[in-house]
């Protein structure tokens, strides 16, 4: 047994070797999840800002409760996506179709970003989970932003601290443009503000707090210096030695921390083959 790995009763947590992310081996989503289980789950998470959790295709109640170890589930914002009477799972179908169309969700999610950072209180965490998946491609990408954060130069680091950013449901900057929404979803979004470098409220350790379909400009700066310090920011996020990808099976679920990971999906998977996902978001603090 290596070193690294961590042992309990039930489970067994072994990390990726990468940069990021481990395995949980040994448990099984649908058994309750006892207390000494559930805190070791939970310390596993903060100390490697994802967990992947393999096992057989979950309903929709299972993979709210399975989820709700790791926090309180909430809705997402898009009505259309949510599942039945179950506001907090919603189903995220990326299949290309044959025309070359796709839902929205797929060509958006191949941009690096955070989930719900438009949102005054983001999503502390998301849990998604693998339903029916293409026969080759579609790999999920993690950015460790801790590790991005702690890369640059000190300086730089001291610029960017106390720096605030517009987040928005769109964006100038997006590459792509999102799902539209109702105007009672328009009317729960509007434009926040969010420290460019946030401190995690459990860990303490700072990171920076990039989306790029989502973040919009640096308060403070003119338009074009806040984009090239955006552009910055991004190359250095881009570089592999920040990344871990997961090549999914059906039925793993994996549960990633918001607040210190940037995620992207290669959109390079056959057209026609279905690539089904159920998601749920866990509720966050105000960014600090």
């Amino acid at each position: 047994m290596p070193d690294t790995a961590m042992v309990t009763d039930r489970i067994r947590i072994v990390p990726t070797g990468g940069a990021l992310g481990a395995r949980v081996e040994g448990f099984d989503r649908t058994r309750p999840c006892d207390e000494a289980t559930c805190a070791a789950l939970n310390r596993a998470f903060l100390e490697h800002q994802l967990l992947i959790v393999p096992g057989a295709p979950m309903t929709a109640v299972q993979m709210r409760d399975f989820s709700a170890i790791f926090g309180e589930v909430v809705p997402q914002l898009l009505r259309y996506k949510r599942v039945g009477e179950l506001p907090e799972v919603s189903r995220m179908e990326s299949t290309l179709k044959p025309d070359g169309g796709t839902d929205k969700t797929a060509i958006r999610a191949e941009c690096w970003h955070s989930d719900d950072s438009y949102m005054e209180r983001p999503a502390k965490g998301t849990v998604l989970h693998a339903l029916e998946i293409p026969s080759r491609g579609g790999m999920t990408w993690f950015c460790n932003m801790y590790a991005v954060y702690e890369a640059l130069p000190e300086a730089t680091r001291r610029q960017l601290d106390g720096m605030k950013a517009v987040h928005a449901y769109d964006t100038p900057r997006a590459l792509n443009r999102p799902s539209p929404r109702t105007a009672e979803e328009i009317a729960e979004t509007p434009d926040v503000v969010h420290p460019l470098v946030r401190t995690h409220p459990q860990t303490g350790r700072k990171s920076l707090y990039l989306n790029f379909n989502r973040l919009d400009r640096i308060l403070g700066l003119p338009r074009a210096d806040s984009d090239a310090l955006l552009n910055e920011l991004q190359a250095l996020a881009e570089l592999p030695r920040f990344h871990f990808g997961h090549r999914w099976a059906v039925g793993d679920a994996i549960v990633w921390d918001n607040r210190c990971l940037m995620h992207r999906v290669d959109v390079d998977y056959p057209a026609g083959e279905p690539r089904i996902m159920l998601r749920t978001l866990l509720r966050g603090d105000r960014p600090a």
